[in-house]
């Protein structure tokens, strides 16, 4: 798929935004932007932006990480967890499934917000269990840890929702945006 020179600049706004977002809640375990910034470029841009957002982002965070770069197996569940994230971004954009009558905007996003974080934290913690080589003692002590990180971006989800969509209306009829 090409991407036209817009379309690069928007997506390294979205990685650049990723990144810098998660910088200042580093010290807080498993309360993060970097979910919702990711889908919110999929949701933007499209799903197959939404998935090079996702990827380079997070192939970039883990790579320059203050904590150190991660084995390589968590990296590929790291990358694979944020292109989903990208590319579910996308599909809920084209399928307009926010904007379905059925359900309300906030709730969508609540349940993007906790499925994704479910999907993301099973393919890490597994790439863990598969290094160490012990499914039950790496998958049980990170529940409370995964329960953490799925009710944060879930609130996180839910709270920045009418931020984003105001944004995303603007950026719409903006004379700035729609020359990139």
């Amino acid at each position: 798929m090409r991407i036209s020179g817009g379309k690069a600049a928007k997506i390294g706004i979205f990685v650049g935004l990723a990144i810098a977002l998660s910088l200042p809640l580093i010290q807080v375990p498993n309360v993060e932007l970097f979910t919702l910034v990711v889908f919110l470029s999929g949701y933007s841009l499209g799903w197959f932006e939404g998935g090079v957002v996702g990827a380079l982002s997070i192939f970039l965070y883990s790579f320059f990480n203050p904590y150190g770069f991660p084995p390589f197996p968590v990296l590929l569940a790291q990358i694979l967890g944020m292109v989903i994230i990208g590319v579910c971004g996308g599909l809920a954009f084209r399928t307009e499934f926010l904007y379905l009558k059925r359900i309300s905007p906030f709730l969508g996003m609540a349940l993007f917000g906790l499925v994704l974080t479910l999907i993301y934290d099973l393919l890490t913690n597994l790439s863990v269990a598969y290094l160490v080589g012990k499914l039950w003692e790496v998958m049980i002590p990170a529940v409370p840890f995964s329960l953490i990180h799925i009710g944060s971006n879930t609130i996180i989800f839910i709270v920045l929702t009418p931020v984003f969509f105001k944004l995303f209306e603007m950026g719409k009829t903006s004379s700035f945006f729609a020359k990139l």
